[in-house]
């Protein structure tokens, strides 16, 4: 072979692996084209209200827990939302004022249920309701206050 023919084919063989090399990337999609729940906590789109990034936050299985994440209104009238948990003896209530987003685990203003029956790790059946929705069922995790937010347990 002569030495113009063999700087043609190490010149052809660069050229075609280039171009595979280069499609690799069209078959894997890229992960923000994709709506997915960036946190440890999951979110919830109900008629009138965005809940985002829902996780409970306890010590112990059967210890107080305490409903993180946020809740944005963006509609013209304030919304009461009441979480209930199965096996909770109790419903809380919050108020989400008009064109707002509040935080679920404000100081002065948890949503604190005062037994919660499963232990950080686990994942938990919350009920969500409102006037507007009705009621609504999500799975939300359960954390660990140690490791995850001690602050909120003081």
């Amino acid at each position: 072979m002569t030495t113009r023919a063999a700087h043609a084919l190490r010149a052809t063989a660069l050229l075609a692996a280039g171009l595979l090399l280069s499609g690799c990337a069209v078959f894997s999609p890229t992960q923000t084209d994709y709506d997915y729940p960036a946190s440890d906590g999951v979110a919830l789109s109900i008629p009138g209200l965005e809940l985002r990034n829902l996780a409970f936050v306890v010590e112990n299985r059967g210890g107080p827990a305490v409903l993180i994440g946020q809740a944005v209104n963006n509609a013209t009238s304030a919304v009461d939302v009441t979480f209930g948990v199965e096996g909770a003896s109790s419903t809380e209530t919050a108020a989400v004022p008009a064109f707002s987003g509040k935080s679920l685990s404000e100081p002065g203003a948890l949503i604190e249920f005062d037994s919660l029956p499963a232990n950080p790790g686990d994942t938990i059946t919350l009920t969500v309701s409102t006037p507007e929705a009705g009621q609504n069922v999500v799975t939300v995790p359960v954390l660990s206050g140690v490791d995850h937010n001690a602050t909120i347990f003081g």
